[in-house]
């Protein structure tokens, strides 16, 4: 099996094995690509899934393949995101993150391969071990994920000639007005409740119910600027990426005290491969958290280069995740601070600790299984944008720490600790539309989607994104609340639409998913809560019976 789990047919090897030496001893041996012999090379997918290194990387677009290797360490999205496409069709998800103009340019300039061909599993004279069942279970899958796929194109070309993709910036007015309207009202609320003879007639009650509703004040201030933040990342703001980059220093780094460039590097993986055991960050927690009974049985983290194992810390604490899940949520953002500021060490670009910021990983043979298996590297920031995220973020630190300083240690550390957990309601956002839904092994359901309903255990891109994300249903007035993207699987199949058209983007999806029975999942938000909160404490009780018992 390659990387994204697909079965390489021997036949489909053999037939491309001439051929891929070819390449590779042209391009060695200093004659370069061979350009011109590049569109009459038919490359099998039994081929292309085998070429999933960080040594060999090869990804498909628009059926044509290319050789992405050396693009992996200048990659804007990093290392990880391509890699969590490698060996596969990326066609789906490289048009739902990147613009037009972006493909076409920087296509242009990446070595074409050959063309994509399907292994032909209609014909049943081609020697291979796929039996006659997984032949047809393959051909229907490959079958319906064109169909959606062309639907969902064909959608997306309307949306651009509509002018859904057109940036609306006069639309931040009121989101600017009610994320200055918290932040300085909770200042002034806390900063009042510690005064003198003015509130000296006030009870001590009073002024801690006082200095609470400031600091949860705050807290709504960095939830809800959060979601100007996640537009600038993905370019959604003014139309464009150098622009929205400055713009997500600012308010990511500025204003929150979350690197933005850490942010696009776990959540570019995340749109890519949603729910994949191996490869999403966000739904790796162990020991702390085992949201989905296989994360139990040692996982190896292609985002984070380590195996998730069930040591004895997890098998003392799973049984009652459900118990502290919510706590967790509470202090979560701390970790954020935590991670950003690893991240910028790690991407220092005036010295670098531990590899070459040439090398877009290393390879090694875990001495337990025998598999080999891959460490991504991290890339080194160009300089000026090093220094401003580092200077934008000590700002950040440096005011917040002096901030709740001047309150006393006590009432200080009792107004961050409010704020963060108000905040914290961000966390449960993001979670909860992915927590209880499904889980695959590799990829946007490439393998081990063992709920997929075409019975192959896989999915397209597009099924796959309906089958790991629920929306949430409200009412138009707590769009507030939500950001607009409680409309999850929307924003996952068009992440550069505004959130503002989300809403009524719904209508348009729900008629391809009904036309090709996927199913769509929408609850309200304390139904999804206890939904959600009861996956957590069933995978809690079954990897206890299973594994820890």
């Amino acid at each position: 099996m390659g990387k994204g789990g697909c079965i390489n047919t021997e036949a489909g090897v053999k037939a491309a094995v001439s051929l891929s030496n070819a390449s590779n001893a042209a391009a060695a041996s200093g004659e370069g690509p061979v350009i011109s012999r590049a569109a009459s090379n038919k490359i099998p997918f039994s081929l292309l899934s085998t070429k999933n290194t960080v040594d060999e990387c090869w990804i498909a677009y628009e059926g044509n393949v290319y050789d992405v290797t050396k693009w992996l360490i200048k990659h804007p999205g990093g290392i990880r995101s391509i890699m969590s496409a490698a060996g596969s069709d990326a066609s789906a998800v490289m048009k739902s993150l990147h613009t037009p103009n972006t493909l076409s340019s920087y296509m242009k300039r990446t070595r074409k391969v050959g063309v994509l061909v399907h292994d032909d599993f209609s014909d049943e004279t081609v020697p291979t071990t796929i039996s006659a069942d997984e032949r047809k279970k393959k051909m229907k899958a490959l079958e319906r994920k064109e169909a959606i796929s062309k639907d969902f194109d064909e959608l997306n070309e309307r949306l651009v000639k509509e002018g859904w993709y057109e940036p609306q910036p006069l639309m931040y007015w009121t989101t600017i007005l009610r994320v200055i309207t918290m932040l300085i009202g909770g200042i002034y609320l806390i900063l009042w409740s510690q005064g003198g003879d003015a509130v000296s007639k006030f009870s001590p009650l009073a002024r801690n119910v006082i200095l609470t509703i400031g600091s949860m004040l705050i807290g709504f201030y960095f939830q809800n600027v959060a979601f100007s933040g996640h537009d600038a990342g993905h370019g959604s703001i003014s139309g464009s990426f150098a622009i929205d980059k400055v713009i997500g220093i600012i308010i990511g780094n500025l204003l929150t005290g979350i690197d933005m460039g850490w942010w696009k590097s776990t959540h570019y993986v995340h749109h890519s491969a949603t729910n994949s055991l191996h490869d999403d960050p966000d739904v790796q927690h162990m020991p702390l958290l085992c949201l989905e009974e296989r994360m139990a049985e040692n996982r190896w983290s292609t985002y984070h280069g380590k195996f998730m194992i069930l040591d004895k810390v997890a098998e003392v604490l799973i049984p009652y995740q459900h118990l502290y899940f919510y706590p967790v949520l509470g202090v979560a953002r701390i970790n954020l601070y935590i991670q950003s500021v690893i991240y910028l060490i790690k991407t220092c670009p005036f010295f670098s600790p531990t590899e070459s910021s040439q090398k877009a990983g290393k390879s090694f043979i875990d001495e337990r299984s025998g598999d080999v298996k891959e460490r991504y590297a991290w890339p080194k920031q160009k300089a000026f944008l090093w220094i401003f995220s580092f200077v934008s973020l000590g700002i950040f630190y440096t005011t917040m720490i002096k901030f709740y300083l001047s309150l006393g240690i006590a009432t200080g550390v009792y107004s961050f600790f409010v704020t963060h957990v108000t905040a914290g309601l961000l966390h449960l956002q993001i979670l909860i539309s992915h927590i209880c839904m499904h889980y695959c092994e590799d990829g946007p359901g490439t393998t081990g989607a063992v709920s997929a309903p075409n019975g192959n255990d896989e999915a397209g891109y597009h099924e796959w994104q309906a089958l790991s994300t629920m929306d949430i249903d409200c009412p138009p007035w707590m769009d507030w609340f939500h950001g607009g993207l409680q409309f999850q699987l929307e924003h996952h199949i068009f992440p550069r639409v505004p959130r503002w058209n989300l809403r009524k983007l719904c209508k348009e999806t729900d008629k391809i998913f009904a036309k090709h029975d996927v199913p769509v999942v929408r609850m309200g938000f304390f139904e999804a809560n206890r939904v959600m909160l009861k996956h957590v404490a069933d995978v809690g009780a079954k990897v206890t019976k299973e594994k820890v018992a």
